[in-house]
Parts: C-alpha cells; structure tokens; sequence
C-alpha cells in the first residue's frame, strides 16, 4: 500500500498529436498483493494491483490513470515429450478516459467517459532440445479490448453554402476511441552459446 503526491500530473492524450496536457497537482493511492506457490514441476502466480488517481485540489479523477489489474501466471514443466507449458491471464479493469460524455451537458464535469475492459489470454508451449541449449516454442495470445485509449471531441458537420469561419460548436460530441488489442501466434527459436 502507498501513495505518491506529484506536482503535476499528466493525462488525455491526444489521439492526434500525441501531445499530453498538465492536470496540475495530483495523488496516486494504490494497493499491491502477489501471491505464488511453487510446486515440483509447475507453479502458479496471483498479483492484483488497485489505483485511484486524483487532482488534489478538485478531487476529480485523473484521466487515463491506473485502473484494476489482475493477473495469474501458471507453468508446468514436466508434459509428455518433454513439453513445458505456461499460460497467463490478465485482466485491466475500467478507466476514466475524459470528461464530456454527457451530450446533453458536455461541460459536465461528472460525466465522466470510461474505456473499455481488456482480457488478456497468453499461452506458450517449448520444446527444450540438448540440455536446454536450443529452445523450440509456440506463443499465442488471444485479447479483447483496446489499448490507449482516450476520448476524442468531434465537431457538427457545417451545413452545406456555409461561408466564413466556422463558429464552435455547442454540442461537439465526445466519444472514446482507441486501437484494439489483436491476437496473434508466432513460433520462436532460442539457442545459447557456452555452456
């Protein structure tokens, strides 16, 4: 358990220009908990991890902070054929993105705008060959969800014969964008020189 109080704290990036904008002073306050237990041929592992990000003279959520994370590991080293597995699993709860979601009120500074949930699935499989010196292996990973996310204002349309420039709109609407997480499988070779 802790916490970390910073003289500024950074978030929205702009899904644009990559640019960060100063939130001003902030506090993180987080709980860590790992579990693992060895076995004779496997193991398994736990760590949960909980964050709460806040402007310290506001109180409002720090945008794109630390959210929910879970995670659980486990091996088995001793398959037929002389196989080892390891598969993991790895769950990144909610997190606030930006305020304006509310399209009614967008300066609404409670309308807060929330990314979606990310699930992880990794799975390995290796085949050792002499000792161990050369490393055989299958990996794959199966996901659900986005990663870096964040929101993004989207002006009204101008109707058509419009001349001059354009006035700000009243109602832009906020939306949550991001790049979704894609699954993938790749076969590696490993090989170790000396002994």
């Amino acid at each position: 358990m802790g916490h970390e109080t910073q003289s500024a704290e950074y978030g929205k990036i702009d899904p644009d220009t990559g640019l960060q904008s100063d939130l001003g002073p902030g506090r993180i306050r987080y709980i860590a908990a790992t579990l693992r237990q060895s076995f004779h041929n496997s193991s398994f592992q736990a760590t949960f991890e909980q964050a709460d990000a806040r402007d310290l003279s506001s109180g409002e959520i720090t945008p794109e902070a630390p959210r929910l994370i879970g995670d659980f590991i486990a091996t088995y080293q001793k398959l037929p054929f002389h196989l080892q597995a390891k598969g993991e699993f790895e769950y990144v709860g909610q997190k606030v993105v930006g305020n304006g979601c509310n399209q009614n009120n967008p300066n609404d500074l409670t309308s807060y705008c929330l990314g979606v949930p990310n699930q992880e699935y990794r799975l390995s499989l290796v085949r050792p060959f002499r000792e161990g010196k050369i490393n055989v292996g299958v990996n794959a990973m199966i996901a659900h969800g986005y990663t870096g996310q964040t929101i993004e204002n989207f002006a009204l349309t101008p109707q058509p014969g419009t001349v001059g420039p354009l006035p700000v709109p009243e109602n832009q609407v906020a939306e949550v964008v991001g790049v979704r997480i894609p699954a993938y499988a790749s076969v590696n070779v490993t090989y170790r020189f000396g002994r």
